[in-house]
């Protein structure tokens, strides 16, 4: 999966699934970006430096339009294209719907899903012009069977952008842009907020295979799709979850 002078940006890739992406595709060859909003980002963009690969950091919120067409107006002075868009960016706040207000949800739906618009629509017009792109977006097992523990906006988010990536899809193709969803599972990273700790096994249990998915194994996937050996591939979600829900 060479991906050798491509130019590629990860949202959200500060830490957990977005910092496993970021560096497997810096590891592919890729020039990376690693899009965050919180200042430990600059920390993954220098180690990344370290080991041999071109990265650099730039602090984005992808709620705000203005702080993404900033972000896209870095990169594209440093390395004039942009080939590569992972959108990885989310938040997961836990609030019982009975106690959700206005302002809970409409931050949830900002960050997930407004802010997957906000970068597909700051960097798709630089891929259309060189008719070649590809577009990954992160969803969640939550948008295909539901949320029970309290993240009602958060499913409803993450289920927005598989309808919007199938569409974005079919819009895109004449250009030579393939646009994906990955739906993880169970992943054992800080977004759990506290949940995992001494519950591991009691999770790992409910997964058909018998463990939490790695970041690494969603960063194996998006490596894949954003690869040459995907170009025959546009418009699906894929759920990797180890079996927790198939369909």
């Amino acid at each position: 999966m060479d991906l050798t002078d491509r130019v590629a940006v990860v949202t959200g890739s500060g830490r957990g699934i977005g910092k496993a992406i970021v560096s497997r595709l810096a590891e592919n060859g890729a020039k990376v970006v690693v899009a965050e909003v919180a200042a430990y980002g600059e920390e993954v963009a220098k180690g990344l430096c370290a080991s041999g690969a071109e990265a650099m950091y730039c602090p984005v919120d992808v709620s705000d339009p203005e702080s993404v067409k900033a972000m896209v107006e870095r990169v594209d002075e440093r390395w004039g294209r942009l080939d590569v868009l992972v959108n990885n960016a989310g938040i997961r706040p836990t609030c019982p719907f009975l106690e959700m207000s206005l302002s809970d949800w409409d931050r949830v739906v900002a960050v997930n899903l407004t802010g997957t618009f906000n970068c597909c629509a700051a960097i798709a017009p630089l891929m259309v012009q060189r008719s070649w792109g590809r577009i990954v977006n992160i969803s969640s097992l939550a948008a295909q069977r539901g949320s029970t523990g309290g993240h009602s906006h958060y499913a409803a988010a993450k289920a927005g952008i598989v309808g919007f990536s199938k569409s974005l899809a079919r819009e895109l193709a004449p250009h030579g842009i393939t646009v994906n969803t990955v739906a993880p599972g169970f992943i054992e990273t800080l977004g759990w907020e506290g949940q995992l700790d001494g519950q591991i096994e009691k999770y790992a249990a409910q997964v058909p295979l018998g463990r939490l998915g790695q970041p690494d194994d969603i960063a194996n996937l998006v490596a894949f799709l954003v690869s040459d050996g995907a170009s025959y591939l546009t418009g699906v979600t894929v759920p990797i979850n180890g079996g927790l829900f198939i369909y």
